[in-house]
């Protein structure tokens, strides 16, 4: 292909990574604690469930185009799967896959199991679960925070 396909590529990759990231920083920094101080528990719950939902659907469509061209991009610079672990590039490119597959992982299991199981406790009033279910998804969000900045760095580290 054109060099300018491989732009487009390139610019595709990095809309991907910049979505699925900044789409998980905006709701964990700016969505959930804006809704914590609305006051009205009820109605911050429904507008961060919201925005969730409308993000998961974002966020999966970005994290899909991330590992397409994420694939195409490491077809186009010619290496093989099995040459991955010969080289710093390929280690580097495994670890970012690790880090983004374990992301994938961990963004599923809060969105599918611990957020409505956070939710559920609230809606039935019981706070010392509701607590137990929010501090695992603290937890969910500080691994994808450090998680993210370390598949960023990985990524800057990779341009030649």
């Amino acid at each position: 292909m054109r060099d300018d396909v491989w732009t487009l590529v390139r610019f595709l990759h990095v809309l991907g990574a910049a979505t699925w990231v900044g789409g998980m920083i905006v709701l964990g920094a700016v969505a959930v604690p804006a809704a914590r101080r609305a006051g009205d528990r009820a109605a911050g719950r429904r507008v961060v469930t919201s925005a969730a939902r409308r993000f998961g659907v974002i966020g999966a469509v970005a994290f899909a185009l991330l590992v397409t061209t994420g694939f195409a991009l490491i077809d186009h610079r010619g290496v093989a799967v099995g040459d991955l672990a010969e080289s710093d590039y390929g280690r580097r490119i495994v670890a970012k896959m690790v880090l983004l597959a374990a992301m994938g992982v961990v963004t599923l299991l809060h969105a599918l199991w611990q957020g409505p199981r956070a939710r559920r406790a609230d809606e039935a009033d019981d706070p010392a679960t509701a607590r137990r279910w929010r501090l695992l998804g603290a937890a969910f969000d500080g691994f994808l925070l450090v998680a993210a900045l370390a598949t960023l760095w990985l990524a800057v580290s990779l341009v030649p």
